[in-house]
């Protein structure tokens, strides 16, 4: 066995590896949560990652990204979370989609592979949220979605829910609303009952430049949330926890 996982083998057994080892999965967003969600799995011996984004790094990246440091600034979040997690287990595949997930996600699945063992949403865009979400659920896939994690300053509150029974979040009550309209309903979310802070923006602040590739693509730029190192990342580590617990038939 790579003594890479001998530890967490402790836990789940040698069984329990070779499991997740046979295991794909595929993560949508890789910014402050999703970033996160991969380091875990690779770490844990995911032997199959698919990442889909199609972003840059850029410099307000540093503060709550795994892959985002001065050196990578403008480099693709893609190749640097691949080359990260090579170096974790040079075993894993790792299958990179830079693509916008909006109005592709038909292609995506249907190009590279329908038959993930478990999705996972981290876009941080309710429309494409919505589209991957209403697009599992049709197709019988196994999924957990991120909510809102801007503007949060208690990741003690981070906790799984299903979407129906969410509350406070912003961003869960707007996709509650349209999934409920769908007739969707018991859909994983992770998400918090904290309340939004209002962002101030201070002298310090500056307006995020939109990178090259949303330059290029005509992008409309994002509304900018207050972050920090440690919501995002926890809701990011619940994620995988759950799906790792899921995998392994773990309660």
């Amino acid at each position: 066995m790579n003594q890479a996982f001998s530890r967490f083998s402790m836990l789940v057994g040698e069984e329990g590896i070779n499991k997740l080892k046979n295991s794909s999965v595929i993560v949508f967003g890789i910014g402050g949560v999703g970033s996160y969600v991969v380091e875990s799995f690779a770490r844990s011996g995911i032997g199959n990652i698919t990442m889909v984004d199609f972003d840059e790094i850029s410099e307000s990246n540093i503060n709550r990204q795994l892959h985002s440091l001065h050196s990578t600034v403008g480099k693709p979040k893609l190749d640097v979370m691949k080359e990260r997690i090579l170096d974790i287990n040079p075993e894993c595949n790792i299958t990179v989609i830079k693509e916008l997930a909006y109005e592709n996600i038909d292609k995506i699945f249907r190009d590279y592979n329908n038959k993930y063992d478990f999705v996972i949403d981290s876009i941080d865009v309710i429309y494409c949220k919505i589209d991957l979400i209403e697009y599992c659920h049709n197709n019988n896939m196994k999924i957990i979605s991120s909510m809102g994690f801007g503007n949060k300053m208690h990741p003690e509150m981070v906790e799984i829910s299903t979407i129906d029974k969410t509350s406070i979040c912003p961003m869960a009550r707007s996709v509650r609303k349209i999934l409920n309209r769908k007739k969707i309903e018991k859909i994983p979310v992770v998400y918090s009952k904290e309340k939004s802070l209002i962002p101030n923006k201070s002298i310090l602040f500056k307006e995020e430049k939109p990178t090259q590739f949303r330059e290029n693509n005509k992008l409309p730029n994002k509304i900018t949330p207050g972050s920090n190192a440690f919501v995002p990342g926890t809701a990011g580590l619940v994620i995988s926890s759950y799906v790792i617990r899921s995998l392994l038939e773990i309660d």
